[in-house]
């Protein structure tokens, strides 16, 4: 409730601050347009939606069932003339039980790095043996390439869910190899959700309803920590399906965003049940890039990380990189995996991290550095 409140008052502070012009007003978030998608309970509210938005012009485009969420999803084209807006007022007005959004956009938060070392299990104070997974973990990125964590020998379960050819795993493998590392976490069943594709003028996206997609299978499949290194705005769509995910007992970390110091939170490191994770450096200074805020949770080494990938590797930076570190230590820790609440996760979390900044939480750096010392002893 507390953290609830705190993400409500930072929403609200940057709306005031929008009002009194002290930042420029954004422009409004991407959508996947001439569509609306909307989330009904399981057990008849799809048909009922279905045949009262069709009597009011709008085209069904798809109906998915989600039963690892216990919810169906809809998917509307809008009739000619009508904004999104006004298709989500009509369309929840002729069923309560509907949450009607739009399909927003969603990006990968990470960038190229150009230093030469290695530091951040140092920084951590991971132990040099590596760690056993305790848990199955799911992946919602890019496809992961299995060879590439195959020296860990971790287990790689993939699906893609982006309509479309497969793009370069390099970012999600990447995200893989800093979990599955074998100094790092050992024999990791990894379930690998491709949600991102490529489009002419926007790029590598992913958007809310595949997302949901993406949730739903990892939850159906019984994994306990989901990392989502993707980062874009506030959804409805997206918010009720991961408190639908948190509410059957699954642990999600996501990257903070690369947005920048003024930018409003991003999702869905935002949302109430999700761990944030921001980025630092080698000398624990936060990273420029990162997005702040009182929702942020946690720090972990998010600045020229290396990451070695078929005898090579490079350098990477952002907060898609510091969050699986993370995600990580929670895998290691039977402690926190049973954390009865998301309240008493973020405690165990805090407990385990050294302070930076201010003493005490802080907008930076949240409760501090995340650290692995008398992690897995023996």
């Amino acid at each position: 409730m507390v953290a609830r409140m705190r993400r409500m008052l930072w929403g609200a502070l940057a709306c005031l601050c929008v009002l009194a012009s002290c930042v420029p007003v954004e422009a409004p978030a991407p959508a996947i347009g001439g569509e609306v998608v909307a989330l009904v309970p399981m057990g008849g509210t799809d048909r009922r939606l279905a045949t009262a938005a069709g009597a009011g012009g709008y085209a069904l485009r798809s109906s998915r069932s989600l039963p690892g969420l216990g919810l169906d999803m809809l998917t509307f084209a809008l009739p000619e003339g009508v904004s999104g807006p006004a298709a989500i007022d009509a369309l929840e007005a002729v069923e309560p039980r509907a949450s009607v959004g739009l399909n927003h956009i969603y990006r990968l938060q990470q960038a190229a790095g150009g230093r030469t070392f290695e530091y951040a299990s140092a920084l951590m104070d991971w132990p040099s043996e590596g760690c056993v997974a305790l848990a199955p973990v799911g992946l919602i990125d890019t496809g992961v390439d299995p060879r590439a964590v195959a020296s860990s020998s971790a287990r790689v379960i993939a699906r893609r869910f982006a309509p479309g050819a497969s793009l370069d795993a390099r970012h999600g493998t990447e995200v893989a190899t800093v979990l599955a590392h074998p100094a790092r976490l050992r024999n990791a069943v990894i379930y690998s959700a491709d949600v991102v594709r490529d489009t002419r003028s926007g790029g590598e996206i992913s958007d809310a309803a595949t997302m949901i997609q993406a949730l739903d299978w990892l939850v159906g499949e019984g994994v306990r920590v989901i990392n989502l290194s993707l980062a874009g705005p506030y959804n409805k769509l997206l918010n009720l399906a991961v408190e639908a995910a948190a509410g059957r007992g699954v642990i999600l970390v996501a990257a903070a965003g690369n947005a920048g110091p003024r930018a409003a939170p991003q999702f869905p490191a935002g949302f109430d049940p999700v761990i944030a994770v921001t980025a630092v450096d080698a000398a624990r200074e936060i990273y420029t890039g990162a997005v702040r805020g009182p929702h942020i949770d946690v720090a972990a080494p998010g600045v020229d990380v290396f990451v070695a990938l078929g005898g090579q590797g490079r350098f990477v930076t952002g907060t898609s990189i510091a969050a699986p570190f993370v995600t990580a230590r929670i895998l290691a820790d039977a402690d926190l995996l049973a954390a009865p609440t998301i309240a008493e996760l973020r405690g165990q979390l805090a407990a385990r991290s050294e302070d930076l900044g201010p003493v005490g939480a802080d907008p930076l750096f949240g409760a501090g550095l995340i650290m692995a010392r008398d992690l897995c002893p023996g």
